[in-house]
């Protein structure tokens, strides 16, 4: 695609720089090069929170709501505690077994340990039965429904109504994707109705609220919130299941995709997620020096007091290293490093001992690039030939958040 198109292409993109009670953030700087470089793959709270953020960057713009509270059915767990909570499996790997004791609740030192699949836990499966209707619901794409054929990629989009005539708050998210042709699957809400229920098409670009996304095929991932704490959805919502397909294979498939929304119990807090875009990607091409590199950054700012509970990013196959770092009192933490593009790292924060900002606090993110093609590398969906740089975080209660 020449770089044109690819202009016209960022407003589509700016789907991407949306949530329910998500901040847009914006390109910070850039560099540039021609190096050899390295290649490689919670209290009381009835107020609804509210969120609306702007990204100065590519033309994109953003906004989003924390919505109200409801009722819903699962509880948080995670690997690792402070002094307290109950301890969990295995922090250093990221083995998400233990329970946060005492709900949400206050205080504590970062205490990070490692998720996967962008989500809180990973676990091997060859498929994802649905929840009892009590405890949430579950859509499905079909073996059959999409066909990817050889060494092609392919976005789709499936519209689907959340069942029901009443809202609801969203205390878990768990998908699982067949092997072979997949790449990512991000969930939205969408941002208008329109599209009838049921409508799978493909797509390139989506308008909505990011909720929910991973990269990651073969294996259950779960996305949980903390005790007491909640999406809200209202009733009638439609949500847009945005896969992105990737067969490397010689024959044809048809994968299958299933997405169980699991309802939250007791709801105090509302949830809200932050995530940044950066549009300033453009990485030369390989010179007789080796590699063209680049490396994009930006900053965000949460509220005071906000408390996150997971980070990651999300990029494509050029990226080396990813990363998201969190600085108060002029202290820098690193919460999210990445070298494999397809299995982001995950920082996850538990009760006590969430990342709870404080006057004057940022996070900061970075993306560097390895190219060795003969052409620039520029910001697109494509993961063969574009580029992206995403940090993604969800803390509560949701509020407004600023990137620049």
């Amino acid at each position: 695609m020449n770089r044109s198109a690819m202009v016209s292409r960022l407003a589509m993109l700016s789907a991407l720089v949306v949530a329910a009670g998500f901040a847009g953030c914006s390109a910070g700087s850039s560099s540039t090069g021609n190096d050899p470089g390295s290649s490689g793959d919670p209290g009381n709270n009835s107020d609804p929170g509210s969120d609306t953020s702007t990204s100065s960057s590519g033309g994109q713009t953003s906004t989003g709501s924390g919505g109200s509270s409801s009722t819903g059915g699962t509880s948080s767990s995670g690997g690792s505690s402070g002094s307290h909570g109950t301890s969990g499996a295995d922090a250093s790997t990221g083995a998400s077994s233990g329970t946060s004791s005492g709900g949400v609740t206050d205080g504590g030192d970062p205490m990070p340990s490692h998720g996967c699949g962008q989500g809180t836990s990973c676990t091997p499966g060859n498929d994802l039965a649905p929840p009892d209707p009590a405890d949430g619901f579950q859509f499905v794409l079909q073996s059959g429904q999409v066909t990817i054929q050889p060494n092609q990629e392919a976005y789709y989009c499936y519209y689907k109504t959340i069942p029901g005539s009443a809202a609801i708050q969203v205390g878990a998210f768990q998908s699982w994707m067949s092997t072979g042709a997949s790449h990512h699957f991000i969930t939205y809400e969408a941002s208008a109705a329109g599209t009838p229920d049921g409508t799978l098409q493909q797509c390139q670009g989506v308008a909505g609220k990011w909720v929910y996304a991973t990269s990651v095929a073969g294996q259950v991932i779960e996305l949980k919130m903390p005790d007491g704490v909640g999406l809200s959805m209202n009733a009638g919502t439609q949500l847009v299941l945005n896969m992105h397909f990737i067969n490397p294979n010689a024959t044809a498939t048809s994968p299958t995709l299933k997405l169980n929304v699991l309802y939250a119990k007791n709801v105090q807090y509302q949830a809200g997620t932050m995530v940044s875009f950066n549009a300033g990607i453009d990485v030369p091409p390989a010179g007789p020096n080796g590699p063209g590199t680049q490396t994009v950054t930006g900053t965000c700012t949460a509220p005071v007091g906000s408390k996150f509970f997971a980070l990651t990013s999300h990029t494509h196959k050029h990226a080396t290293d990813t990363k998201v770092n969190y600085i108060s009192a002029g202290q820098t933490e690193n919460v999210v490093n990445t070298t494999d593009w397809e299995s982001p790292d995950v920082g996850l924060f538990y009760g006590p001992n969430f990342l709870t900002t404080k006057a004057g606090d940022t996070f900061t993110y970075s993306c560097a690039y390895s190219n060795t093609g003969s052409s620039a590398v520029l910001v697109g969906e494509t993961a063969a030939t574009n580029e992206m740089c995403m940090a993604i975080g969800y803390y509560f209660p949701a509020g407004n958040a600023t990137c620049n």
